[in-house]
């Protein structure tokens, strides 16, 4: 299986930039159309919505999965990082979860379960998460079978 990172999608991080502009945009707006004496300060209070989307983007670039090597592994975190990695033989289930929103926007969130005490790993907002969960099940397989065949041709 080649390396594949899988980070979650840059979708919902744009929609969120989209949706802050706009309401400020609108501020802007009933600011000088409105407000007779208006303080300075007050426009502020709109460019203070930004720090949502800032905060989705830089969550996004902190996480990611990467299939490599018939594993997983799960890293995410800034300053403190965590790193998990799951044996592709071990996986039990792989779930997609999709809302509406979601499946509009061609994304989904990935849970992945496995035999092992480690349990469910989850990564949200992902780009083609069917692709992503077929590729993660047909390694497992390829992997379990492979394991039993050299378990049952070594002597």
């Amino acid at each position: 299986m080649e390396d594949r990172v899988i980070r979650p999608s840059m979708k919902t991080v744009w929609a969120f930039y989209v949706l802050v502009l706009l309401i400020i945009g609108a501020g802007v707006w009933a600011y000088y159309t409105f407000a007779a004496d208006r303080p300075q300060w007050l426009m502020a209070i709109p460019c203070v919505l930004l720090l949502l989307p800032l905060r989705i983007h830089l969550k996004r670039r902190l996480v990611h999965l990467r299939l490599h090597d018939n594993h997983l592994t799960l890293e995410s975190g800034f300053l403190s990082r965590t790193r998990r990695t799951l044996d592709m033989a071990k996986i039990q289930d792989v779930t997609v979860r999709q809302t509406l929103a979601q499946r509009m926007l061609g994304t989904g969130d990935l849970m992945l379960e496995s035999a092992g005490e480690s349990g469910r790993m989850a990564i949200r907002n992902v780009n083609r998460p069917r692709d992503i969960a077929d590729a993660i099940i047909a390694g497992s397989k390829r992997t379990s079978s492979g394991a039993d065949a050299g378990a049952v041709a070594a002597p």
